[in-house]
């Protein structure tokens, strides 16, 4: 629960670096990044053999370095893989064997990869990874008390009313009963495919955050194991997420969503998008924000604190939360602080670009750090879908977004990576990657950043 003020040392992984960088003031504040193109926007040829159960990744993928030059990449959708691979698919194609991978991360719903069990089966606890759970970023840190390296992984996870293909209906817990909701919700009151394409219930559907953590040792084959360590959630919305109590006019959010991480300073930083229909001191709640937890001898985050503007001071989960019984915090609201990015869009009348996804990584040359976002103008929906970068000395005061000037296929979900694609954070602004995913397949601009 302090400032950023004074000096902070930054750490890469599980090695910290002293590398000192000041506390922002207004002077030093970055102008907005100009961008040079060195790409169009090219396909990423990274693919799985015909034998591997996901043939493409609904998430951009997460990319760590493990021990001994060891690569690890996360593939993620409702359910996430994390394969080893060697090479570089930004200089020459690579494919991932079945050997390669295994599954790490399955959602309540599932027995294994594509395999529903019965409504009555869904086993207890960890209800808020019901239907979802992908890892969307993830650190390597150490642990000093058992001398070895551990990986801690960010998931999103969501809790819906859901229909799937052969036909199982499962009910939220945390949402009214799907007969109760308009029929024109998804598919009479359940997210699933309809007649054309898949339909969402977002009167039914709650995202989550939380963290897992898996030792990187030969026991766990380098962390390629179902992890069943979940920490829980560890964000939570401004609003909360649904009052039941006011039936279909309870919904308070859509929770909180597409999360990103970094280590600086020996604390874990998370960008989250929080969906809370709020407004907090006159700024909008919902949008881009960021909270940080100190990292102790285990490795593993502590308790997270959301950036007020002024400081990580406000707790991100409710007073006494329990996350074994999660539908007695439903209702109640998490840290009151407005978005990152919402002063900026309040002084511009014109300022029509919403975020949906934020990632960021830093140049330990040039001792700063860059953000990649996913913006949406929000007159023109999937069409007004692009890409923007934006600077910042410390993690929270950010510059100006430089929206880039590119043709073609999206770069959904995006990521940073460096021209080894071995890491998402550790970056080159000079030789800069930008990956992300649009219909069913990875695709990547080459930019360099000034």
């Amino acid at each position: 629960m302090e400032d950023l003020c004074g000096h902070i040392v930054v750490a890469l992984f599980a090695g910290f670096v002293g590398l000192a960088v000041p506390c922002a003031r207004a002077a030093d504040m970055p102008a907005a990044p100009e961008v040079t193109l060195l790409s169009d926007i090219m396909p990423l040829p990274l693919t799985v053999s015909s034998a591997t159960v996901m043939r493409a990744p609904e998430i951009t993928p997460t990319l760590l370095s493990g021990p001994g030059g060891l690569h690890l990449i996360y593939l993620g959708t409702a359910f996430t893989y994390l394969c080893s691979y060697q090479g570089n698919p930004l200089e020459a194609p690579v494919t991932l064997q079945p050997s390669d991978c295994a599954v790490v991360d399955l959602p309540g719903t599932q027995s294994s990869p594509k395999v529903y069990v019965a409504p009555s089966d869904i086993p207890p606890g960890r209800p808020w990874k019901r239907n979802y759970d992908g890892v969307f970023s993830a650190q390597v840190t150490h642990d000093s008390v058992a001398g070895n390296d551990v990986i801690v992984t960010v998931n999103h996870n969501e809790v819906k009313n859901e229909i799937t293909r052969d036909g199982q209906r499962y009910q939220s817990p945390f949402a009214p009963a799907a007969s109760d909701l308009p029929a024109d919700c998804g598919v009479g009151g359940y997210a699933g495919r309809g007649q054309h394409h898949y339909q969402a219930c977002w009167q039914a559907y709650g995202a989550f955050i939380s963290l897992e953590t898996v030792a990187i040792t030969r026991e766990t084959n380098f962390g390629r194991i179902l992890n069943e360590s979940d920490i829980g959630p560890v964000i939570w919305p401004t609003n909360g997420y649904y009052d039941l109590s006011r039936g279909v006019q309870g919904e308070l959010s859509d929770g909180v969503r597409h999360p990103s991480s970094i280590i600086s300073g020996g604390y874990f930083y998370i960008f989250y998008l929080d969906t809370s229909k709020a407004r907090i001191g006159g700024l909008s709640a919902s949008g881009t924000k960021v909270a940080r937890a100190q990292i102790s001898a285990r490795g593993i985050p502590g308790s997270f604190f959301a950036w007020d503007g002024h400081a990580f001071a406000a707790s991100e989960l409710p007073r006494g939360f329990d996350a074994k019984n999660m539908i007695n915090f439903i209702a109640r609201p998490g840290p009151q602080v407005s978005s990152l990015f919402a002063a900026e869009a309040a002084r511009d009348p014109g300022y029509d670009l919403q975020s949906t996804h934020f990632s960021v990584g830093y140049d330990a040359h040039r001792h700063i750090y860059v953000g990649v976002e996913e913006v949406v103008a929000k007159e023109e929906g999937e069409r007004g879908r692009n890409i923007a970068l934006r600077l910042s000395p410390d993690l929270v005061h950010w510059s100006a977004r430089t929206v880039l000037d590119v043709e073609g296929k999206l770069l959904t979900y995006p990521k940073l990576s460096n021209a080894a694609f071995t890491s998402n954070n550790d970056l080159d602004l000079d030789n800069l990657y930008v990956v992300g995913r649009a219909h069913g397949e990875l695709n990547y601009v080459h930019l360099k950043v000034r």
